[in-house]
């Protein structure tokens, strides 16, 4: 049996034209925070022509505090050109990750995909995951008062939601989801999945918490 969690204040979503808006995550009641900067120019020709020559890609690193988002990039990418634009956009929101949660590590991954990574609806086991997408389309995500809970413990109950109201963070947007482990969010996650595959390959980057 399954249930909306009508008992619980509603967790809230943040959305705005400036940066500052991401802070909000740190509020108890926000599991949502998405900043809608436009796409930047500086790196769209890079974002392009590394799409197109990477196929699926998936890169991991971690990053300690003053580590570039180079080192997770393959050699032939660092050629292509408006590379550095790009490597500039993922160090600055590693940086600003780093100075809003202080954690010990980051990992920092990247993912070039042609079809859906996540396509049903979950939650993250971690305490916080800032994604940014590149090029395609953004997560999709569900407001709380639409998402069924489990009525105790247990994974999340497939989701019967209207197409026309599932929401998606806007490309380029930078978003911060809160996730199961953030002190006092246990069974309260975002809830989120990839978006149906379009035909052209998408540019993803996480950011994760890797402190103990």
């Amino acid at each position: 049996m399954t249930q909306h969690p009508h008992n619980l204040e509603h967790s809230l979503s943040v959305h705005g034209k400036n940066v500052q808006c991401l802070a909000e995550i740190l509020r108890d009641n926000v599991n949502l925070a998405v900043w809608q900067r436009p796409r930047n120019n500086h790196w769209a020709a890079f974002v392009n022509e590394f799409c197109n020559r990477a196929g699926n890609l998936e890169r991991f690193v971690s990053l300690e505090r003053g580590q570039s988002a180079a080192t997770a990039l393959p050699g032939w990418a660092l050629d292509i050109e408006g590379s550095n634009h790009w490597i500039a956009d993922v160090d600055e929101l590693a940086e600003m990750y780093q100075c809003l949660f202080e954690p010990e590590a980051i990992g920092l991954r990247i993912h070039v995909l042609a079809d859906t990574m996540c396509p049903r609806f979950h939650v993250d086991r971690v305490p916080v995951r800032l994604l940014c997408t590149y090029r395609g389309p953004g997560t999709e995500w569900l407001p709380e008062p639409l998402v069924t809970r489990p009525a105790g413990e247990g994974p999340l109950p497939e989701q019967s939601v209207p197409s026309d109201q599932i929401q998606t963070i806007p490309t380029a947007a930078v978003a911060l989801l809160k996730g199961e482990a953030w002190e006092g969010n246990e069974g309260r996650g975002l809830v989120h999945r990839s978006p149906q595959p379009t035909g052209t390959p998408r540019l993803i980057v996480g950011l994760d918490w890797l402190s103990s």
